[in-house]
Formats: C-alpha cells, structure tokens, sequence
C-alpha cells in the first residue's frame, strides 16, 4: 500500500484527489482518483485536505483510482475548519427556519385581523 496526503475531497460531489508521497511500481507520482465508494467501503463518512491516507490503486478509464483506503492520520486543522463551517451552515439554516415561520405568524395574523 502507497501513502499520501489528501489534496482536495468534496463531499458534494462524492470524489477528490490524493497526492502520493511515492511513486508506484510504474513510476507514476500522479495524484489519485477517489471515490466515495472507496470511503465507504473503508467505513469512513468524510476525507479532509492534509488527511495521510494510505491507499491501493487500480487503472480506470486510463486513470489512478483508489480501490482501498485506509485513514492513518486526521489533519486536525482542517477538521476544525470544516466542524465550524458545519455550524456555520447549520446556524444560518436554522435563523432561516427562524424568520420563516416568523414571517408565516405574522402572515397567519393579518389572515384573521380580516
């Protein structure tokens, strides 16, 4: 198995790329494909940027794939970052939510003032 550094992963859009610390047995240092068929098949919900990864590969369609993933080390940073930005986007949900049905009172009120 190969190690590398996560370089990006979106959880919207289900992929990402790992960048490998080595080359493999061809000699290619490109970065990796991975799927979140990969994460789910090591039981992982999430990949963070920084997250050293250690992974076997497969070609696909002329491209590195990652077929098994294993998590050796979290980057704590990132995962910081990305529980906030979590909170962030629950909190303006829920003010949101909030306004909605504030708005929907005062409608409903008007409604019966009639």
């Amino acid at each position: 198995m190969r190690q590398g550094k996560v370089k990006w992963y979106n959880g919207k859009k289900c992929f990402g790329f790992i960048s490998p610390d080595t080359p493999n047995e061809n000699g290619n240092t490109d970065d990796v494909f991975v799927h979140s068929s990969a994460l789910k098949a090591a039981d992982l919900r999430f990949l963070n940027e920084g997250d050293i990864v250690e992974f076997e590969e497969e070609v696909r369609n002329d491209k590195l794939s990652v077929t098994t993933l294993k998590l050796i080390q979290r980057d704590e940073e990132s995962a910081k970052r990305f529980q906030e930005r979590r909170a962030e986007r629950r909190r303006a949900r829920e003010d949101r939510k909030h306004r909605e049905e504030k708005e929907t009172r005062r409608s409903g009120f008007a409604f019966w003032k009639k």
